[in-house]
């Protein structure tokens, strides 16, 4: 089979290898598709610390089981399974059929559109990050910083959990693409805080959710944050992980700075969230399909990381 793979900062490499062959409690599955992940791009472009080389970042795919393993019941061949383990760039992957550290293992995902289903994963991480990590309720104010492909997400749960929401983004595309799902409000970055104080009669955000890698909004986050408030720490910094906050701001007004990955850091994993994001998917409420702007084959990859780690591509998705 044909896998595309880094073997080092910037050196994405396509080659042939063995088609691997499922263990006890694992599957085979053909992959269909594999969403391209920021985490992937900034692997490409800084070096992989969770794993070594020669190493596979895509881990938002969905295909049809191809072969099973022993020990493994209740799946069939050709049932439709989503993965979320470091092996979707490649034509076949193994995935275990339980649960396991990071991963929640093979979900079924019926007959859910391809487009749509490889949105499982980072739909589950919004779910964590705005109901766990962020406590977002009916009434909540929120804001969202960022209006990439997980921001926009963020928003819609947000949205759908009776929030009112005020999304924000230099790009007017962006913008009226987050009220399409859920937004109120919508402001570019220069003016947000202003925005906020007119539409919430001068009070700030009881959450704000920072989903874009730039370390220094988490200051501005702390200051705009109403007393008792939230900043959630959602987007991955890489090497630009460190800046100056206000922590009398956090002292005195009972601010709480939380971060969010993935869904949950072990072993606080909350697993169900994959079930909730394939469900809410399965309804419609949510055709996150809209979000995907661009498509590649695996010799398009090296291409496709550059453009989602310089934000030219809102969300492409990787046809293997």
């Amino acid at each position: 089979m044909e896998v595309a793979r880094l073997h080092g900062i910037g050196d994405v490499r396509v080659e042939r290898v063995p088609i691997p062959e499922p263990a006890p409690g694992e599957l085979l599955v053909r992959i269909e598709a594999c969403g391209v992940c920021p985490t992937d791009a900034r692997k490409f472009a800084i070096g992989v610390n969770d794993g070594a080389y020669p190493f596979n970042p895509g881990h938002e795919w969905v295909g049809r089981v191809v072969a099973i393993g022993a020990e493994v019941a209740g799946w069939r061949i050709g049932a439709r399974a989503y993965g979320d383990t470091y092996a979707g760039y490649a034509e076949y992957a193994t995935i275990a059929t339980a649960p396991g550290g990071w991963s929640r293992g093979a979900l079924p995902v019926g007959d859910l559109p391809v487009e749509r289903a490889v949105f499982v994963e980072p739909l589950a991480d919004s779910l964590h990050c705005v109901l766990d990590q962020g406590a977002v309720a009916p009434g909540s104010r929120v804001a969202v910083l960022g209006l990439g492909a997980m921001g926009v997400q963020i928003a819609a749960v947000a949205a759908r959990a009776g929030a009112d929401v005020l999304a924000v983004e230099p790009r007017a595309e962006r913008r009226a693409l987050a009220a399409r799902f859920g937004a109120a409000a919508a402001a570019p970055p220069a003016g947000w805080r202003n925005a906020a104080a007119e539409r919430w009669d001068g009070a700030g955000p009881d959450v704000v959710i920072i989903a874009v890698a730039r370390a220094a909004l988490t200051g501005e986050a702390i200051t705009a944050c109403a007393p008792g408030g939230r900043v959630v720490l959602f987007a991955g910094f890489g090497d630009d992980g460190v800046t100056a906050v206000d922590l009398n701001r956090i002292h005195y007004n009972e601010i709480t700075l939380v971060g969010s990955e993935w869904i949950g850091t072990p072993p606080r994993q909350r697993y169900e969230h994959y079930e909730a994001a394939r469900d809410l998917l399965s309804t419609g409420e949510l055709p996150l399909e809209q979000l995907v702007s661009d498509r590649t084959g695996l010799d398009g990859l090296e291409a496709a990381l550059h453009a989602v780690r310089e934000q030219r591509s809102l969300k492409t998705v990787l046809l293997p």
